[in-house]
């Protein structure tokens, strides 16, 4: 597993990245480790959710039950280090969400 050192060597993510990557997480944690689901086509040769991928952050399953011409959908989840990268940074990342954990908007 990577550690904290680790993470910090390799850098911090962009803003978008950052909160992107904490949303999932939030929602993942929630929901007891369930992805998040968008249409593959979305995060394919997407630079923003492939820096978190290629850092192995995020990581995606694929499913296509669909017949031909079916969108294929994309299950986002966050990784361990991913997780950890949002504990690490969690106290800057959640002030520039529009809401808070409670669902209630925030005057930015």
């Amino acid at each position: 597993m990577a550690t904290e050192e680790e993470i910090r060597a390799e850098g911090r993510l962009t803003e978008e990245q950052e909160n992107i990557l904490y949303n999932i997480a939030l929602r993942q944690d929630e929901l007891g480790r369930e992805p998040t689901n968008v249409l593959l086509s979305k995060i394919e040769n997407n630079p923003v959710y492939q820096g978190m991928i290629d850092r192995e952050l995020l990581t995606y399953q694929v499913y296509n039950h669909g017949g031909e011409g079916a969108p294929v959908v994309a299950s986002l989840i966050v990784t361990l280090k991913g997780m950890r990268y949002c504990i690490m940074y969690g106290d800057e990342i959640e002030p520039r969400r529009k809401y808070d954990t409670a669902g209630r908007r925030r005057d930015l």
